[in-house]
């Protein structure tokens, strides 16, 4: 904080005495010693209904090797964090145990207020007028020449005297105000004055050599330079002297001092003060004589604002110093104080007097550790971090260096071991009976079983003998016991699982836990247990992975630990999972980017591949740029058994060529993309079934986050329909589902059919059937022509009576016909789309459309008198049809849909 600079005629003004309901007092968190005579203690509390975090350092004078001083910087425009300030001033024989942030600073970075140290004025600082600034009365805390604490005002008297004449110094060390006198001395952070032109400025040396302004202390001075008024040149301030720089008024105060003329300089203090070890001033007062006494206008913005605090404060005996600091400005954890508030609490804390220092980001307080070399921060500063500040007060331990006595250390686990199992013990850092940090030498650490409980062996042990002891960590004298008991065998083994039921070829991590008589968990090692499997229905490993078998069965795995046994029961089954029938599209929401989506369930005429329902996902893409996609998600958690090798679900699609993918989350947070098609996949219509592969590496459980489809920046956007049903997890790589519901894995097209079908040429009935069996219409075949060899319609009538333009499939057929893949009846005069296709037809057309090569070999005995008989050895010829048998190929029969996909699968796949 930087208060503004103003100054104060009349030092003397009367305190406000207010009262405040007295907060409850903190809950203590956390309290121990930092040394002989400091203690560290952490309190939280709810002030005002707010809460606040509270830190404090309370050190005892009485004790003779704890002190209390200032730490102030070198030169004075220094800023350093309190933490580095303390540990810069650790030395031996005088370790720093706790440090808060001192007095205020101004934006030059000079102290503001006035510091004294050794009695010696190291700068005289200002008193600030108007009741609403912080310090507007001279109060100061510091260590008297009888080694104690005191808050209390105080009277500087700074001045010089020429031919009896006395006259008053503003200030020292700062730059110039109106009608002012400075007092630059050697402990001004530069070399000049720095002042401007508009004063005038007397150089003076001490004529013994020593300027140092001892309180009390006369200083004989020699003028040996001058700058009058208008002088733009600069004074060089003497190490072994001063100079005195006025302004305005001021400047009639040493105007006529001549070079060679002699004067005394002087620096006194009330007697209260005098020869004491230091002095802080800050401000403001916040408790006198054990009661509020707030010296600042209490409705002022500085008072009101809560905001972090820091204090120096004294009990009612006189010999016990507390640094309090209130962490502020961090909403729900600690908001700070008003000064009021501030007051109130330090009154609680039993304060007979306390004064207010720097806060805001300021506010900081640091402690030595237990053990530690070094002092760290302990509050949390609401900037973030420490902030580099001018002063510090700190409590210091110069107790000499002592025996060892307090070690830290710890097992790496306590309670109750088996026979064999093994442990450790970590040291950490050590103390002597002064509570100073002790340098370890490992070495002279030991450890060690008196009850012969254990085998040791450097600070590691095994448990070897039941019975109860202690485990023995040494350094020297020092002892740190452990309580230490060991048990033969286990009363109860409690597995992580009381039954599995797992998935084919799935991993799970089985263990156990052990418990005594008295339900105490027993410590032990993981290779102390042996793991079998009964019933064939897997293997498990020393560690405990159990892999589940690759058929369906029942069976146990087996532990046995100390003589004591459990068994799991163990039910292996399943290829697949079903993970959601998609009955409910009430359990599921829709999200769309660059597009809309909503989800529904079917009509009346639309028919689910399974179940009584499935998601009906209806968007629109259109007119949107960049990737457009439609999401589906559960609303609760769709967990799946295991790590499974791929999802599969049925898809109805509109062929629209969009991506349709899925999300997972494992175990560790991390979240996977899955395709269930490639890029602008979606080609088919109706109902198609598709699978999305897993990556490697993920850690179970897994969950299903949602199901979407996208259509990519670049690609055609569209609006349609997609449905979404039977969605399964699968565990075994062979699983194969059947295509549709009428064909089966054992029906021969079935890969042709499922093929054509994702590539878009073929689709199924809307109720999930093909129709293998079912004859092929010429129809039929102009359409999946049309599809597989890509035509388009180019605008040609081809003049079918019986498919006149505007006719469904009209530029399917037209299309076909123009490529001269299917010729009209009657002379051209008619398509006949009904007409069922035969054998010898769909050769003729798959020849004339993907160009076969033709042959004067004749593969069959009954083709001698068909139109297509050279189309039909084509087809043989390039390996596409072997026949019916009997060297035979059945040019009139009709062709199927079933084979006609085989022969237009070979086709394409030639």
């Amino acid at each position: 904080m930087h208060p503004s600079k103003k100054f104060l005629i009349s030092l003397v003004t009367a305190a406000i005495v207010v009262t405040l309901p007295v907060s409850s007092l903190a809950a203590v968190t956390d309290q121990y010693k930092l040394s002989q005579g400091t203690e560290y203690q952490k309190r939280s509390d709810t002030v005002s209904g707010r809460p606040v975090q509270v830190n404090i350092v309370t050190s005892d004078l009485s004790d003779p090797f704890t002190k209390v001083d200032v730490g102030f910087p070198n030169p004075l425009t220094t800023l350093q964090r309190p933490t580095v300030q303390a540990n810069n001033l650790t030395g031996p024989g005088q370790q720093v145990t706790g440090v808060i942030n001192g007095s205020f600073f101004g934006q030059d970075r000079l102290p503001m207020y006035l510091i004294s140290y050794r009695n010696r004025l190291m700068n005289a600082g200002i008193i600030a007028s108007g009741r609403d600034q912080y310090v507007n009365e001279p109060w100061a805390f510091g260590v008297t020449e009888n080694g104690l604490p005191k808050i209390d005002t105080y009277a500087l008297d700074l001045s010089f005297i020429h031919n009896g004449v006395k006259k008053s110094i503003t200030s020292s060390n700062k730059q110039r105000s109106d009608n002012s006198l400075i007092l630059f001395t050697s402990d001004y952070p530069k070399s000049t004055t720095e002042t401007n032109q508009f004063g005038y400025e007397v150089v003076l040396r001490a004529i013994d050599g020593n300027a140092a302004l001892d309180f009390g202390r006369t200083i004989q001075a020699e003028v040996i330079g001058i700058r009058p008024h208008g002088d733009t040149s600069v004074s060089q301030i003497p190490k072994d002297g001063f100079v005195l720089s006025a302004h305005g008024t001021a400047m009639d105060n040493i105007k006529n001092l001549q070079i060679g003329e002699q004067l005394t300089v002087g620096a006194t203090i009330d007697q209260k003060w005098m020869n004491s070890s230091f002095m802080l001033t800050s401000g403001p007062l916040l408790v006198s004589n054990g009661q509020i006494d707030l010296n600042i206008d209490p409705k002022s913005s500085r008072a009101t604002e809560r905001a972090p605090r820091t204090a120096i404060a004294i009990d009612a005996t006189g010999k016990k110093v507390w640094m309090v600091t209130v962490d502020g400005r961090q909403p729900g954890i600690s908001e700070g104080m008003t000064l009021m508030e501030f007051s109130s609490y330090l009154k609680s804390l039993g304060a007979s007097y306390a004064l207010n220092l720097d806060g805001g980001g300021s506010t900081a307080l640091g402690i030595r550790e237990p053990g530690s070399f070094n002092v760290s921060l302990k509050n949390r500063p609401s900037d973030g971090s420490e902030r580099g500040v001018s002063t510090v007060l700190y409590s210091m331990s110069t107790a000499p260096a002592g025996t060892p006595t307090t070690i830290a250390a710890t097992m790496n686990r306590e309670g109750v071991f088996l026979v064999g199992a093994k442990g450790s013990v970590s040291t950490g850092n050590l103390m002597d009976n002064y509570y100073n940090p002790v340098a370890i030498d490992q070495s002279r650490y030991t450890l060690s079983s008196p009850q012969q409980l254990a085998t040791v062996s450097g600070m590691t042990f095994t448990a070897s003998k039941a019975g109860k002891g202690t485990l023995d960590v040494k350094y020297d004298a020092a002892v740190k016991s452990f309580p230490f008991e060991v048990v033969a065998t286990p009363t109860t083994l409690r597995p992580s699982q009381s039954e599995m039921t797992v998935r084919i070829n799935e991993k799970q991590t089985i263990s156990v836990k052990a418990y005594d008589a008295s339900n105490r968990e027993i410590h032990f090692d993981p290779t102390q247990v042996a793991w079998s499997v009964t019933g064939g229905v897997g293997t498990i490993t020393s560690a405990g992975v159990f892999t589940a078998s690759a058929q369906e069965g029942k069976g146990s795995i087996v532990g046995t630990l100390g003589g004591k046994t459990v068994s799991i029961p163990v039910s292996v089954s399943g290829s697949t999972l079903k993970l959601s029938s998609l009955d409910h599209p009430a359990e599921w929401t829709a999200s769309a980017v660059r597009g809309s989506a909503t989800l529904s369930g079917l009509t009346a005429k639309e028919v689910p591949f399974e179940g009584a329902n499935a998601l009906k996902v209806t968007y629109d893409f259109t007119g949107q740029t960049g990737t457009s996609a439609a999401y589906v998600s559960p609303k609760t958690a769709m967990k799946l058994d295991g790590i499974p090798l791929a999802l599969s679900a049925r898809v109805y699609g509109d062929a629209s060529q969009s991506w349709v993918r899925g999300k997972l989350k494992d175990a560790t947070g991390k979240e996977v993309l899955v395709n269930f098609t490639e890029e602008k996949g979606l080609k088919w219509s109706g109902w198609n079934r598709v699978t999305a592969s897993l990556p490697a590496g993920l850690q179970a459980p897994l969950q299903l986050q949602e199901l979407y489809f996208a259509q990519p920046e670049g690609s055609t956007k569209t609006k349609g329909s997609i449905y979404f049903d039977d969605l399964k997890a699968i565990y075994k790589a062979d699983y194969q589902e059947a295509s549709f519901k009428d064909t089966g894995l054992t029906y021969r097209a079935e890969k042709e059919v499922a093929a054509l079908v994702t590539a878009g040429v073929i689709g199924g009935y809307p109720d999930g059937t093909f129709g293998p069996y079912q004859d092929m219409t010429r129809l039929q075949a102009a359409i999946l022509l049309s599809r597989a060899m890509n035509l388009t319609y180019g605008g040609s009538d081809p003049g079918f009576s019986d498919m006149p333009k505007g006719t469904r499939f009209f530029e399917e057929v037209a299309a076909v016909a123009a490529a001269g893949v299917i010729n009209g009846k009657e002379g051209g005069a008619k398509f006949d789309p009904n007409g069922k296709l035969t054998r010898a037809e769909m050769a003729a057309i798959l020849q004339r459309g993907f160009n076969l090569p033709m042959t004067t070999k004749n593969h069959f005995t009954d083709i001698g008198g068909s139109f297509a008989k050279a189309h039909i050895n084509a087809l043989a010829e390039s390996k596409i049809t072997t026949g019916i048998g009997d060297g035979k190929f059945g040019p009139q029969q009709h062709i199927t849909r079933g084979d006609f996909s085989v022969f237009l699968y070979r086709t394409l796949n030639r």
